[in-house]
């Protein structure tokens, strides 16, 4: 049977004796994690890192959330600020045999990058994805902090926080101008230190690769500081839909931090990453009504590639009603 989550004493989640944990290896070199119980630890492999999967389906569910979320921001003339506690390399090549490709932007970014849509949050999604791709075919694929960059304007700021030199340094060079606000440093510890922002305004993206079971501890660790150093700020929090009783213990707990709202997608997959999860506080006003219409043509656009896909909002509709779209 499934594991179930639980508040323990010890851990953040724990498995009743004799349970099934499945094994999830998203990375190609995974680290392993230990889930507790009672009388036992189960060995669960959720190591997700941006190189091996740049372009799949999960980052183009967070990364539309992010362009909707940084163009509203945007259409107020005062600055935003942009907070990214696990910014990656910032530019992947997507081209077979390339160091960390896998080819899963074919099910991900590929049916979008030319679609046609007249919805405008895909479409400044697509904007981006050209200007990185002149060449008219998807060769590289932006992660979070360069989409950032190129929809910030000159007075807004941006700190990406790197912890693996390497990939700080690469990170440095793709940005180029802004490469300043690149920081090498723990991405949790960075929560407290650019908290509140001058700004008063930004959003915060926490993508983590969720590789150890003290990634959740963390996590719910520092969100509570966060929110209260910053609270009028919008918080994005990824996670992958792997075990349910990782997705339900997380999301209990993120309830009880404030007025958050889950998007999800999620596929028919019985490996691997099954769905894409994000949970976001403080969504602006209407922006989930927006986002409804996205989620409606991408059903259709990606059944053929993922398969039946189902597109859910739970609270962020003015309503405050659950949203389920199937594709």
């Amino acid at each position: 049977m499934d594991a179930r989550a639980m508040r323990g004493s010890g851990e953040i989640f724990e498995a009743s004796v004799g349970v099934t944990v499945p094994f999830y290896r998203f990375a190609k070199h995974p680290v392993r994690c230990i889930v507790r119980t009672n009388r036992r630890s189960a060995v669960v492999y959720v190591n997700y890192a941006h190189l091996y999967h740049a372009g799949n389906f999960a980052d183009v569910h967070k990364h539309l959330v992010l362009t909707a979320l940084l163009t509203r921001l945007s259409e107020k003339p005062s600055p935003w600020f942009y907070l990214d506690t696990h910014a990656g390399e910032g530019l992947y090549t997507l081209k077979a045999g390339t160091r960390g490709a896998r080819g899963e932007f074919e099910t991900g970014v590929g049916p979008i990058f030319h679609a046609p849509s007249d919805s405008n949050i895909v479409r400044a999604y697509q904007s981006l994805l050209h200007g990185f791709n002149p060449e008219g075919i998807l060769i590289r694929y932006p992660g979070s902090p360069l989409l950032a960059a190129s929809l910030a304007r000159p007075a807004d700021r941006m700190i990406a926080i790197e912890c693996v030199p390497e990939r700080a340094q690469q990170l440095r060079s793709h940005l180029g101008s802004r490469s300043g606000g690149v920081h090498c440093r723990d991405g949790y510890e960075a929560l407290g230190a650019f908290l509140p922002p001058k700004e008063q305004r930004g959003v915060i993206l926490i993508d983590p690769p969720y590789e150890s079971i003290r990634e959740t501890q963390h996590l719910l660790h520092v969100l509570p500081h966060a929110l209260s150093r910053f609270p009028r700020g919008i918080y994005v929090i990824w996670h992958p839909f792997v075990d349910p009783a990782f997705v339900s213990g997380l999301r209990r707990r993120l309830q009880t931090l404030g007025r958050v709202c889950f998007l999800d997608w999620l596929t028919t997959r019985r490996q691997g990453l099954r769905g894409s999860g994000l949970a976001v506080f403080n969504m602006p006003y209407r922006l989930g009504s927006e986002l409804e219409d996205v989620w409606h043509k991408l059903g259709d656009l990606y059944k053929d590639s993922l398969g039946p896909v189902e597109f859910t909002q739970t609270g962020a509709l003015p309503a405050g009603d659950p949203l389920r779209i199937r594709g």
